[in-house]
């Protein structure tokens, strides 16, 4: 048996003129998960999609099991034992949970010839393999992303999986959803299945990954085992410089007296989604909000924005004003600016260039009189392609071309055309690579210090407490607890998100 259930040879591609990966090589063993790690635009999707068949490569060859392979679709990439769980979830929602995961086998037969029965049996056989309790006769879409992921796992290994590509697994996990696709993942090692985990995430490398290899900019940098790396060699193989400060330096001081209140929260509840929260934003300070996935933090910030109906009596008061029910274009042009949490469903639109995403929320910034300048608009969309190092061939590239970081820059530089008064940051660094998360975070700290209220939301322990000057912690629909300056620490914050405080309230 080979040592290697895949190697990639001397991999090359072109797009045009634009070479994104140069004489690349990479292997997995069996029972191995082997981390993939790059900034956006390294070359690692480009990489996964000719391995996938997705994508043919200008030269470089393919082993399975030490046998060079052709992979000229997925369908090839199946037979030979390959499958990938893609980022976005690609599943048919109203079809059935074992229809789903059966999917190959079922739309190469006839209605007439399905035994719904046995394939109901089937397919509760892989899932149980994995996670027990899942009903296969449910419709997918009763189900929440991570249980998708589950049946996305369960119908790759039904085409007998043997290299299993996972990009991003985590993105849309909560902790403990988190936890429960690591005990897959040791499932899957024990049987032999080779992962290639793809992660921006760098705490889940160590804690999951048995060797690492790190892309830049088209090139295969280095590769370590696990065991033998830190993660600052990490970051600078990555960004190509020495990165010894991830977050910029907080505050020194904010003024947290009645005069730099911005934003005022006062006694706002949804039904089943979050009740009777208050809080105040001030003027200079970057607030967190912490709290385990359906804490209910997004659905606070778009109840502020205008696109959440809430229940009567609270208040939101901005600039004197209370803003409450007032329609979300108008929150917008008064200078509350939102950065949502998914950019594909609501931030972008994804077959429109860069430079049109860029203006469209501030057509006003591109007008010559009454009509609109193409040259004011290309040169509007280069400057923040400069200040945020957006990777791509030109202002007028499609968004829908670009990886799903350079697609959050350009959803940035969408909500900065006009600098708002505050700026409401959802998830602001999901699925961005570590060079473009510093360069963000430095971009919100330079915003603070100007006088721009900040508020960021982020399921990244880290990220809150690398930026935040304070923050509001939530736990099932309410804020639980407040730190502040030097008591922004994790144990601090975890004591709160996870529900440890009601320990000492029940003693």
């Amino acid at each position: 048996m080979a040592e290697n259930i895949l190697e990639l040879r001397g991999l090359s591609k072109s797009f045009g003129a634009n070479q994104v990966l140069f004489d690349v090589n990479f292997s997995l063993k069996p029972g191995e998960v082997h981390a993939i790690i790059g900034e956006n635009g390294a070359g690692k999707s480009t990489m996964m999609n000719i391995t996938y068949g997705l994508v043919k490569p200008n030269s470089g060859e393919i082993y399975i099991d030490g046998k060079k392979v052709d992979i000229k679709d997925p369908n090839d990439a199946e037979k030979n034992g390959i499958c990938f769980v893609h980022q976005e979830i690609a599943l048919c929602q109203e079809m059935t949970i074992a229809q789903n995961i059966l999917m190959t086998r079922v739309k190469n037969m006839k209605d007439i010839n399905l035994n719904y029965k046995k394939i109901n049996e089937e397919a509760q056989k892989l899932i149980d393999d994995i996670v027990p309790g899942f009903d296969v006769s449910q419709p997918v879409e009763s189900l929440n992303i991570a249980g998708q992921q589950v049946v996305e796992i369960a119908k790759a290994l039904s085409m007998d999986c043997k290299i299993l590509i996972l990009d991003e697994p985590t993105s849309s996990l909560s902790d403990k959803e988190t936890v429960a696709l690591y005990r897959i993942m040791d499932n899957l090692k024990e049987k032999g299945i080779g992962i290639v985990y793809i992660s921006h995430r760098l705490a889940e490398i160590f804690e999951k990954c048995d060797r690492v290899s790190v892309l830049r900019d088209g090139y295969m940098i280095n590769t370590y085992d696990v065991a033998n790396v830190n993660a600052a060699q990490l970051v600078n193989d990555m960004a190509g410089r020495e990165m010894n400060n991830i977050y910029p330096p907080k505050a020194e001081s904010v003024d947290y007296s009645d005069e730099t209140v911005m934003l005022e929260v006062k006694n706002l509840s949804a039904k089943r989604r979050f009740k009777d929260v208050n809080f105040k934003l001030h003027r200079g300070e970057i607030l967190g909000f912490s709290g385990l996935v359906g804490a209910g933090r997004t659905e606070i910030m778009e109840a502020i924005v205008g696109l959440r109906e809430v229940k009567p009596g609270g208040e939101v008061i901005f600039e004197g004003e209370n803003i409450l029910g007032t329609a979300a274009k108008k929150i917008f042009k008064k200078g509350i600016a939102y950065l949502p949490e998914s950019r594909k469903e609501t931030g972008l639109f994804l077959e429109m260039g860069i430079h049109q995403n860029t203006s469209s929320l501030h057509l006003e910034t591109i007008q010559n009189g009454a009509l609109l300048s193409n040259a004011k608009e290309i040169a509007q969309a280069n400057k923040f392609i400069t200040a945020l190092r957006t990777k791509c061939s030109s202002p007028v590239q499609p968004v829908n071309s670009l990886s799903g970081g350079n697609q959050q820059k350009v959803l940035f530089s969408k909500m900065l055309t006009v600098k708002p008064k505050i700026l409401i940051a959802d998830e602001p660094t999901r699925g961005v690579d570590v060079g473009a998360k510093s360069e963000i975070h430095a971009l919100l700290r330079a915003l603070a210090t100007e006088g721009t209220g900040v508020i960021v939301v982020s399921s990244e322990l880290n990220e809150i407490l690398g930026i935040c000057d304070r923050v509001l912690v939530m736990y099932e629909g309410k804020i639980v607890g407040e730190v502040k300056g030097e008591d922004v620490v994790a144990n601090n914050v975890m004591h709160y998100a996870s529900g440890a405080f009601l320990l000492e309230e029940n003693k």
